[in-house]
């Protein structure tokens, strides 16, 4: 089978896409996309376990006035927030640097 020069395989499943649609990676928009929502997901459950095992702490050991709730709530916020973004750029990199989201792709040049 013939293709374009302007025709590649995505390195990921190894579908034939046009070379301008592929990122530096040489990643298809569905395969990046795949990467983003299974990031976004595992980034939720790390920052919201993160902000349970905070809160948990703040409840059995510091005891929480009620003067300074909205200092907890908003560092409940901040641990979500910042938890859940390293997360998502944590699982971004592992994704990108295992070469595939599927699972199913094979290695360059093993055809």
């Amino acid at each position: 089978m013939r293709f374009g020069a302007d025709e590649t395989h995505c390195r990921s499943c190894r579908a034939l896409c046009p070379a301008s649609d592929l990122d530096r990676h040489l990643w298809c928009p569905s395969c990046r996309k795949q990467v983003k929502r299974r990031g976004a997901r595992w980034g939720r459950l790390v920052g919201f376990v993160a902000s349970l095992g905070v809160a948990a702490y703040l409840i059995l050991r510091v005891h929480p006035s009620p003067r300074y709730l909205m200092f907890y709530l908003l560092m409940l916020l901040l641990t979500y927030i910042l938890t859940s973004r390293i997360a998502v750029s944590v699982t971004h990199g592992y994704y990108r640097a295992r070469g595939s989201v599927t699972g199913c792709a094979t290695p360059e040049g093993t055809e």
